[in-house]
C-alpha cells in the first residue's frame, strides 16, 4: 500500500493513529488505497486497485467515478511495462518519484493519477481524462500548468529520449515536444546532479513555471530551462542547480537563488543571468547566510541580506550606492513608500532610496544579535511595530522616536507566541499574556498568570471575540479579555512516539493558525518586489510557495481567459472555502493518554467542552482532514468513514 500524503496542516498530522466512530460510513467494492482532499472543492478522492471516485462529502453522493480498465488496458499495460524497463537504472526518476498515486497539479484544477505505473491527468472536477502517458508512450517525471496558455509542459521518457511535451488543452494535442536528451546522456547527468543535493545538503524546490517575452522559463527540480514557447526549441538551461528564479519586469533578467545547508539553511547564493543566453552576468555569485529582500527596478535590483545592503547594476554588477546601508546582519526589510525600513543586528533604521538615513540614530530593538524577529511593519497612524525575542515597542516612523517610553521586555529564556488579528496584538511570554492595538501610547501591562504544565511545548496563541485561546501538546486554556481563566484542560503523554508526531504537527500548525514561536522559526527569505518607472510598488511575489487558494486567485487575475480554464463557479468556491479557512479554527486535537490507550480529544476553544474522544487502533491509518469544514475523512479497508 502507498503511504498517503498528509497536506491540509498540523490536524491530519495529529490524527496519524487514531480511529474513531464515523458518523457516515461509504462502503466501496476494494480496499481503498490513498484517500485525498481535493483543495478546490472539498470533495474527496479515493482511490483503489480498480479505480478513482470523486466522493461529494455532504451528499455521499460519488460525482464522477473513473474505472482503471478505461485508462489501462492489457496493451498500455504493456507498453508501460516496457516504458519503465528502459528507465529503471535511471537515478532521474528516482529522484523524482512519489509516495502518492493522487498529486494535485499546482495553480490548476488537474490531478496527476497513477494505476500501475501508469500516469494520467485529469480534470478534478469532472473525471475526464486529458493526458494519458501510456497513449502517448511517455514515463511522466514532471508536470506543469500555464495557466494564460491553458497548456502542460510535461518532461517525460519515452523509450530512451527525455523530452519536454507541451500539450494544449484547447485543443486536445501535443503543440510540440522537444528532445532534452537521452537517459544514458542527460538522464544520468540529472540524476548526478540530484544525487548530489543531498550529499551537499542543497534544498529541494517545487517545479515553477512562467513565461516572458514568449520564452517559458521552467525550473525542474531545481533546474533552469529557457524553451521557446512556440516552437519548443531549448534556448538554454543551467548546468548547476538552483532554487528559485525570477524574471526581472523588462524579462531580460533572471535572478536566480541556490539554498544549502539543509531545511535551516545556512547559506544562499545568489546571481543575475542573461534571459537571451542563460550566462551568469556577475562572475561571482553573492554567497550569503541568508536573503532579506530583493527589489526589481528594471535596470538595477535592491539586494539586502546578511552581509550587505545596495542597488546593483545589470549590465555591470557594481553597486549604485557609494556604501552599503549602514549596518550587517540585515535580517529584515520593509518599504514604507519610496523609502525602506530594516533591522541591522540588533538595531532598526529608515533610509531613502538613495540610502541616506532619514533618522538621526538607529534604534535598539534586541539585546542579542541572534535574537529572533517576530513582527516588523507598518501599523498605521505613522507608526511601525517591532517584536522581537527581547522586546516589543511602537516607533513613529516620521520621527525615529519609540511611542512607549518603556519597552515590552520578554524573557528570552522562555517560549514566545503572537497573533495579530484587526489591529490587535496578542503575545505570549514566561506565562503572561500582553494585548494591545495601534493606539496604545502607553506600553501594555502583563495579564493573568497561567499555570502551563511545559510551557515549551505551547503551539498556538489565538485571539477571540470572548478572549485567548492558548494551545500545547499537553493544555488547551481559554482565558477572557481580562486575562481571567475561563477553562483550563490538561492531559497526559500518550508516548514518545506520539509526542515526536506532535511536535512535527505544530511546526507545521504555526504557518495555519498565524502563530509563531521561538522554538520552532526560523528566519524566512524575503519577498521579491517590482516597482514601475516611477517607483511605486506594482508586485510582490513570496519566495516559498502559497496555498491553493492564493496560487488558484494569482492564476485567475493573471489569465485573461481564465473563465474558459477554470469557472468562475470554482473562483469563487476557492475564495469561499479558504477565506473561511481562517474562521474555522474552533477546535483543539489532543493527543493524550485514555484509560485503554492513546486518544484523540476534540476541544472546543470557546469553552473547552470535550466534543469527542477518539480511540487509537492503528499505527498506520489512512486519513485526511479538510480544514476548512473539519471534516475527518478515514480508510478501513474498503469502508471511508465520514466523522463531520
Amino acid at each position: 500500500m502507498k503511504k498517503t500524503i498528509l497536506n491540509l496542516g498540523f490536524a491530519a498530522l495529529w490524527l496519524l493513529s487514531f480511529n474513531v466512530n464515523a458518523q457516515e460510513v461509504v462502503s466501496f467494492t476494494d480496499n481503498i488505497q490513498e484517500v485525498r482532499v481535493e483543495p478546490l472543492t472539498g470533495n474527496v478522492f479515493v482511490k483503489t486497485k480498480n479505480g478513482l471516485t470523486s466522493l461529494d462529502p455532504n451528499s455521499k453522493q460519488k460525482i464522477w467515478e473513473l474505472d482503471t480498465k478505461n485508462v489501462n488496458s492489457t496493451t498500455t499495460l504493456d507498453k508501460m511495462a516496457s516504458a519503465y524497463a528502459a528507465v529503471q537504472n535511471n537515478d532521474f526518476l528516482g529522484a523524482l518519484d512519489s509516495n502518492s498515486e493522487i498529486e494535485f497539479i499546482q495553480n490548476s484544477p488537474y490531478a496527476q493519477i497513477t494505476f500501475d505505473k501508469n500516469s494520467i491527468i485529469i480534470n478534478s472536477l469532472t473525471g475526464q481524462v486529458v493526458f494519458n502517458s501510456a497513449t502517448e508512450g511517455y514515463v511522466i517525471y514532471t508536470t506543469s500548468f500555464i495557466p494564460s496558455k491553458n497548456e502542460f509542459l510535461i518532461l517525460g521518457q519515452k523509450d530512451k529520449n527525455i523530452d519536454f511535451i507541451n500539450y494544449d488543452l484547447d485543443n486536445n494535442k501535443i503543440k510540440w515536444v522537444s528532445n532534452v536528451g537521452t537517459a544514458d546522456g542527460f538522464g544520468k547527468e540529472l540524476g548526478n546532479l540530484l544525487k548530489s543535493f543531498v550529499k551537499n545538503s542543497i534544498s529541494l524546490s517545487e517545479n515553477k513555471v512562467e513565461i516572458n517575452n514568449g520564452i517559458i522559463y521552467a525550473g525542474i527540480k531545481n533546474l533552469l530551462f529557457a524553451i521557446n514557447d512556440e516552437t519548443g526549441k531549448i534556448l538554454w538551461k543551467t548546468d548547476y542547480p538552483i532554487n528559485n528564479f525570477y524574471v526581472n519586469r523588462k524579462g531580460d533578467r533572471v535572478i536566480t537563488v541556490l539554498n544549502t545547508g539543509g531545511i535551516l539553511s545556512s547559506k544562499k547564493k545568489l546571481n543575475i543571468l542573461d534571459a537571451t543566453n542563460g550566462n551568469k552576468l556577475w562572475k561571482d555569485d553573492i554567497t550569503t547566510k541568508y536573503i532579506s529582500y530583493l527589489e526589481d527596478h528594471g535596470d538595477k535590483i535592491l539586494i539586502a541580506h546578511h552581509g550587505g545592503f545596495n542597488f546593483y547594476d545589470y549590465e555591470k554588477g557594481n553597486k549604485v550606492w557609494k556604501k552599503d546601508a549602514k549596518g550587517k546582519q540585515i535580517k529584515q526589510v520593509i518599504p514604507l513608500g519610496q523609502d525602506y525600513l530594516y533591522i541591522a543586528d540588533t538595531e532598526m533604521n529608515l533610509i531613502d532610496k538613495n540610502g541616506a538615513n532619514k533618522w538621526k540614530k538607529f534604534i535598539e530593538i534586541a539585546d542579542n544579535s541572534e535574537d529572533e524577529v517576530y513582527y516588523l511593519d507598518n501599523v498605521g497612524n505613522n507608526r511601525v511595530f517591532y517584536l522581537t525575542d527581547t522586546y516589543g515597542n511602537m516607533v513613529d516612523y516620521n520621527t525615529g522616536k519609540k511611542i512607549w517610553r518603556k519597552n515590552i521586555e520578554f524573557d528570552k529564556k522562555r517560549p514566545l507566541a503572537y497573533d495579530v488579528k484587526d489591529d490587535k496584538f496578542l503575545v505570549y511570554n514566561n506565562k503572561r499574556i500582553y494585548t494591545f492595538n495601534t493606539n496604545n501610547e502607553d506600553s501594555p501591562k502583563p495579564k493573568g498568570k497561567i499555570d502551563v504544565k511545559n510551557d515549551k511545548t505551547i503551539e498556538t496563541l489565538e485571539s477571540f471575540d470572548w478572549g485567548v485561546c492558548i494551545v500545547g501538546q499537553n493544555d488547551v486554556i481559554g482565558l477572557d479579555n481580562e486575562g481571567n481563566t475561563l477553562y483550563h484542560k490538561t492531559y497526559k503523554e500518550p508516548g514518545e512516539a506520539g509526542r515526536r508526531l506532535l511536535k512535527t504537527g505544530g511546526i507545521i500548525g504555526n504557518a495555519y493558525f498565524g502563530s509563531k514561536s521561538s522554538m520552532n522559526r526560523s528566519l524566512s527569505e524575503a519577498k521579491f518586489v517590482f516597482r514601475d518607472e516611477k517607483g511605486n510598488i506594482v508586485q510582490e511575489v513570496d519566495m516559498f510557495s502559497d496555498d491553493a487558494k492564493k496560487r488558484m486567485t494569482k492564476a485567475a487575475n493573471e489569465a485573461g481567459n481564465t473563465a474558459d480554464i477554470i469557472s468562475k463557479n470554482v473562483i469563487a468556491n476557492v475564495d469561499k472555502r479558504y477565506n473561511g479557512l481562517k474562521q474555522t479554527n474552533n477546535y483543539a486535537f489532543i493527543l493524550a493518554r485514555g484509560e485503554s490507550g492513546p486518544e484523540l480529544v476534540k476541544v472546543r476553544k470557546n469553552d473547552g467542552t470535550e466534543v469527542a474522544k477518539i480511540d487509537l487502533d492503528s499505527n498506520k491509518p489512512m486519513y485526511e482532514i479538510d480544514n476548512f469544514t473539519d471534516n475527518i475523512y478515514y480508510a478501513s479497508g474498503n469502508d471511508l468513514k465520514i466523522y463531520k
